[in-house]
């Protein structure tokens, strides 16, 4: 059997056609694949498809749910507002396990909202002493504390005591200085007598009709006199000396007084403030406040002594009205360039299988100009109110969807395709 294939392999019409193929097969090979290649390149130019961007989207509203997430993990210890209930902004919603009482903690900062640290304001503002309020304890009896110190300064107003005595030892010494300037312009007068008499003697006593005893005498009265003047005048010096240093003590005093309520003060408005931070940290740690007006929407939490993890989305706050439905999608860099305003976008939504439910078709709106940290552009797409598919089927909304995104861009042609890689190479190269 062998033999017979290697001659029938080597047999010369076999020969003949392995080693020369007809030309007309030749021919017509090549002209029909020089023309399917012309008819591929030239339809290349008029079949054209757009490139597609894919990135993560959440269908929402321009007034978005607001979440409320737990800052603390914990037990929910008090539940104030169920599902659907209407509620406004710094409603109390729930508040998590701690050793704080809610109540003694809500009545001090309602007190605290009215207080403030002007005097009348300090004399007549009343604080409890027994309030259980857990990590706050510390800031609060810091607080009272210095309440305290500041309101005995003011009442018991010991420098102002200080003041008025030593202003009434004051007018004391500036009337026993008026005295002085009297007793002083009293003694000038005896002085001039005893000069006069001085003088009358003298001349009697040169003339010979005196003794001398009784010059002498005249001159000694005069001594005196000089003297009595001099010693009125040192008491006048040392009273306007002590004078001084009353005026001084006046100042020194004003001072010590200011100083001082300036200290009480200021410590007692620290306290307060570190009480007031005391509370808003307790607050942002265990209580879930309604962050707007809406309607209050339970996520995995509906009763007390349920457990919550840090992080975790417990409530959310759905506007009454939402406004219109949009698309945010979170937008990688990569290709970012090519999604323009107008550009068709394609969302199938998670939950929703798109064979069976189809997708959303919107339009790009805009596109941020600067991206975040994590490198993401925002594009926001506006999207059929009515929330209805590429199959007829409408979407049920509670308020957010997510999903994938599409975003169909400029549109181009097979044979630009295959020659931009050429165009790139000449365009570096040459």
């Amino acid at each position: 059997m062998e033999q017979e294939n290697d001659i029938d392999l080597r047999s010369e019409e076999v020969q003949e056609i392995l080693t020369r193929p007809p030309r007309a097969l030749v021919r017509w090979g090549t002209t029909v694949f020089v023309g399917i290649l012309a008819v591929v390149f030239v339809g290349g130019f008029f079949f054209q498809y757009p490139d597609v961007v894919d990135a993560t989207v959440t269908v929402t509203t321009e007034r978005p749910p607001v979440w409320m997430v737990a800052k603390s993990s914990g037990k929910i210890k008090e539940v104030y507002r169920h599902d659907r209930d209407s509620v406004h902004a710094g409603d109390l919603i729930a508040v998590l396990e701690n050793p704080a009482r809610t109540a003694d903690v809500l009545q001090l900062k309602e007190r605290l909202e009215r207080f403030s640290t002007a005097d009348s304001c300090v004399r007549t503002a009343i604080f409890p002493d027994k309030l259980a309020l857990g990590s706050i304890q510390t800031a609060y009896a810091s607080f009272l504390r210095n309440l305290t110190d500041y309101r005995n300064f003011l009442e018991l107003n010991l420098y102002a005591r200080q003041l008025a005595a030593t202003e009434e030892e004051l007018q004391e010494y500036r009337r026993y200085i008026g005295h002085l300037n009297r007793q002083i312009a009293l003694d000038r007068e005896q002085t001039q007598i005893a000069a006069t008499v001085h003088e009358r003697e003298k001349g009697l006593y040169e003339e010979g009709l005196t003794a001398k005893a009784e010059y002498e005498e005249a001159q000694q009265a005069l001594l005196s006199k000089h003297q009595s003047t001099e010693q009125l005048m040192t008491t006048l010096s040392n009273a306007r000396i002590q004078e001084a240093q009353l005026k001084q003590n006046l100042i020194e005093t004003r001072m010590e007084q200011e100083r001082e309520a300036n200290t009480l003060l200021t410590a007692l408005q620290t306290a307060c403030d570190e009480l007031k931070t005391g509370i808003s940290d307790w607050e942002l740690a265990y209580l879930f406040v309604g962050p707007a007006d809406g309607i209050l929407s339970y996520n995995n939490v509906w009763q007390k002594n349920q457990n919550v993890t840090g992080g975790d989305k417990v409530f959310s706050i759905v506007a009454k009205d939402m406004g219109q439905i949009i698309g945010k999608i979170q937008l990688p860099s990569e290709g970012s360039g090519k999604v323009k305003a107008g550009q068709r976008v394609n969302i199938s939504v998670t939950g929703y299988p798109y064979m069976e439910f189809g997708y959303l078709t919107g339009t790009v709106q805009s596109v941020s100009l600067l991206a975040d940290e994590e490198e993401l552009y925002t594009v926001t797409v506006s999207l059929p109110q009515d929330l209805h598919t590429s199959y007829g089927k409408k979407l049920d909304f509670g308020g957010e969807l997510t999903g994938t995104a599409q975003v169909l861009t400029d549109e181009r042609s097979l044979t630009a395709r295959l020659l931009s890689p050429l165009h790139y190479l000449w365009e570096k190269y040459f």
